[in-house]
C-alpha cells in the first residue's frame, strides 16, 4: 500500500489565500446551522422528556416534542 493516501491532484495548501477564504465561507455558512440544530435537538430532547414524566407513557411524546420546539402548542 502507498503511503501517500492523497493523489498529487488532491494536495490541498491550507495557507493559500483562497483556501483560507474557503474555509471561512464554511465557518460562517456551517456553524450557525449547527449551532441552531444543537438547540433543536436538546429542546426535543427535554420536552419530550417532560412529555413522557406527565404521561408515563411513549406514544406520541416525540411528535409533541418537534411541534413544540418548532413553534406549535
Amino acid at each position: 500500500m502507498s503511503k501517500n493516501f492523497w493523489p498529487n491532484s488532491l494536495n490541498i495548501n491550507i495557507h493559500k489565500p483562497d483556501a483560507i477564504s474557503i474555509l471561512m465561507l464554511l465557518v460562517l455558512t456551517q456553524v450557525p446551522v449547527a449551532i441552531k440544530t444543537a438547540a433543536e435537538v436538546a429542546c426535543i430532547g427535554e420536552v419530550s422528556h417532560q412529555r413522557w414524566k406527565q404521561t408515563k407513557t411513549h406514544k406520541g411524546v416525540n411528535v409533541i416534542a418537534v411541534s413544540k420546539c418548532n413553534g406549535g402548542d
